[in-house]
């Protein structure tokens, strides 16, 4: 009985073990079968040409550059369309469509007509009006002494008011008479001898005219004979004195005079606003002696000289001359034609200055900021297959202009060098925003929402895909396929990378 209960017992306990191992072949045997289907679900999506949902790659270091790309057409930096100004016929149009002007050259004469006789006018209007103010500088008529002032500051005066006595004590005259037959034998320029009968001194001289006239002097025909002479100082006017020359002796004594004596007359009516010299001053032939003032004489001189400016700018407006230098790129009107600047038909001319081109092209709010005036600049055209093209950021405009909830910046770029880029062209341009070296580098497409990656291993939050998990990230600097790791994920580390897009 022992025997058969332990065999019963044994018996029981064999079956029981049996069903475990029964039980864990059917666990095997369902994972080896969902591992076999994943396999031949993968190999199958393969042996179908579908790719695999997801690629699998190291982290590795690398460089990137931010960019930002724009379009835009070429236009010159400076360029003038010509208008006229005035009415006309046009006399003359030296240039032609294509020409290389300069800055200044005339392009256009127009009929100038009554402008021309307009610019006459005030040009003899303004002459006549400095003439009358001319008159209220008073100024010495020759070298000569100030001996009498004969007005004060704030004195009216008028037209032939004595004003300044002036005289020149260093000269004398002396006019002597000599009988006819010996005055013929004298001519001007002749040395001559005075002899000053109050002191007996004798001075030479010169003859400045003998007259041609014959008069009766002591009982003779005689001829005056006029003596220059300096005075050494002692001499005054009204001395006697006596005259010889040529070994003749004149037939009576005569006065010394002073060579220039003259009282200096007001030509202008006017009040005194400076005297500008003082009793004894010896002055010099046009120097200024007293200023006279008069408000409408000084308003005709103002109004005159604006009428001329006026006049002259009129008559310029005649004569349409180039701003800029550059090349003629449109010329619309020719000789003979008539222009008429009430309508737009004035528009006369396009000038391009070709030595500089430029472009502008829109730049997003966010990343305007980024944006510095110097940054270089790549640009093609599709009109020049193949030629690259350098350019510098010249001008960052912060008006903005929105639409749909954006706003854009205009920003203009000047191209250094253009070869064979025309006005016009369209272009396609790319700006380097920032770049970076050495740093850690991943897929754009492998990044989910949040800043989430797919990295091998446990470490992060838990995920579908069977070894790997979600960890976050810290992203700096992206181009169009990968972004900059700041933190997150350290180099080496395998990640799961989504196929269908990106690199």
């Amino acid at each position: 009985m022992f025997t058969g209960k332990s065999a019963d017992r044994g018996s029981v306990g064999t079956k029981t073990g049996s069903k475990v191992w029964l039980w864990l072949l059917i666990l095997l045997l369902a994972a080896a079968a969902a591992g076999g289907w994943w396999f031949f679900s993968q190999s199958q999506a393969e042996q179908q040409g579908e790719a695999p949902a997801y690629r699998y790659q190291l982290v590795e270091r690398g460089s990137i550059i931010s960019t930002l790309e724009g379009v835009g057409t070429v236009q010159p930096v400076n360029s003038y369309t010509v208008k006229a100004l005035v009415t006309g016929d046009v006399l003359s149009a030296p240039f032609s469509e294509g020409d290389v002007i300069e800055a200044g050259q005339l392009l256009y004469q127009i009929d100038a007509g009554w402008a021309q006789n307009n610019y006459t006018l005030a040009q003899l209007n303004l002459a006549e009006a400095q003439a009358d103010a001319a008159k209220l500088n008073v100024t010495a008529p020759a070298d000569g002494q100030v001996v009498k002032i004969h007005c004060a500051v704030g004195d009216n005066v008028s037209v032939g008011t004595q004003l300044v006595y002036l005289r020149d004590r260093e000269k004398m005259l002396l006019e002597a008479p000599f009988k006819t037959e010996e005055a013929q034998q004298l001519q001007a320029g002749q040395t001559a001898a005075v002899i000053v009968e109050k002191t007996g001194e004798r001075l030479e001289g010169q003859i400045l005219e003998v007259s041609p006239v014959e008069q009766v002097s002591a009982g003779a025909l005689t001829h005056k004979v006029t003596i220059s002479l300096s005075n050494p100082g002692g001499l005054q006017e009204g001395d006697w004195a006596q005259a010889e020359a040529g070994g003749f002796a004149g037939v009576r004594s005569g006065l010394l005079e002073y060579a220039y004596s003259e009282q200096v007359l007001a030509k202008s009516s006017g009040d005194v606003a400076e005297i500008l010299v003082a009793e004894g001053d010896n002055v010099r032939a046009g120097q200024a002696l007293v200023r006279l003032s008069d408000e409408s004489v000084e308003n005709e001189l103002q109004r005159a000289r604006l009428e001329l400016e006026n006049a002259r700018a009129a008559l310029e407006d005649y004569s349409i001359k180039s701003p800029i230098a550059g090349t003629v790129i449109e010329k619309k009107f020719n000789q003979g034609d008539t222009i008429d600047s009430n309508n737009n038909a004035s528009e006369m001319a396009v000038i391009y200055d070709m030595s500089k081109l430029e472009f502008v092209m829109n730049v997003d709010e966010l990343d305007i900021g980024l944006m510095q005036v110097g940054q270089p600049v790549q640009v093609v055209a599709d009109a020049l297959d193949g030629q690259e093209f350098t350019g510098r950021v010249s001008k960052i405009s912060i008006k903005g202009s929105s639409s749909n909830g954006v706003t854009t910046y205009p920003i203009t770029v000047t191209l250094d060098e253009f070869g064979a880029l025309l006005p016009g062209m369209n272009i396609n341009a790319e700006v380097v925003l920032q770049q970076a070296e050495d740093v850690l580098l991943v897929p754009m497409n492998a990044i989910s929402r949040g800043n989430m990656l797919l990295v091998e291993g446990s470490n992060g939050e838990a995920s579908d895909l069977p070894g790997y998990c979600w960890r976050q990230l810290e992203l700096g600097l992206n181009d169009d396929y990968y972004v900059e790791v700041i933190s997150g994920v350290r180099e080496g580390e395998k990640i799961a990378v989504p196929n269908g897009s990106g690199s």
